[in-house]
């Protein structure tokens, strides 16, 4: 239940970047909940190839550190996208 609140706050988060480099916030939360998803699901499967399926707790732990560093991935990736230039912007370059 914690993790569906955290990723609701992350989710809000991205769209904000997204919005401010002009790109669909929709579209961006969808990826990152793919994302996170993805991780999930690839840190589970590692963890019971690393830990067994008798440690369930590690898995978990594990599954959830794939999935926040999915989060990084994805807003590391949006941050480097260009940010967008208003009108009134580049009408006030060297005033």
């Amino acid at each position: 239940m914690i993790e569906i609140i955290v990723l609701y706050f992350l989710t809000k988060e991205i769209g904000k970047i997204a919005l401010a480099k002009g790109l669909s916030a929709g579209k961006w939360k969808f990826n990152l909940v793919m994302a996170w998803i993805s991780g999930e699901i690839l840190g589970i499967i590692a963890g019971f190839i690393l830990f067994g399926k008798e440690n369930l707790f590690s898995c978990i732990l594990l599954a959830l550190g794939c999935a926040g560093t999915s989060y990084f991935i994805v807003k590391n990736y949006l941050s480097k996208l260009p940010d967008v230039i208003s009108d009134d912007e580049l009408n006030n370059i060297g005033n």
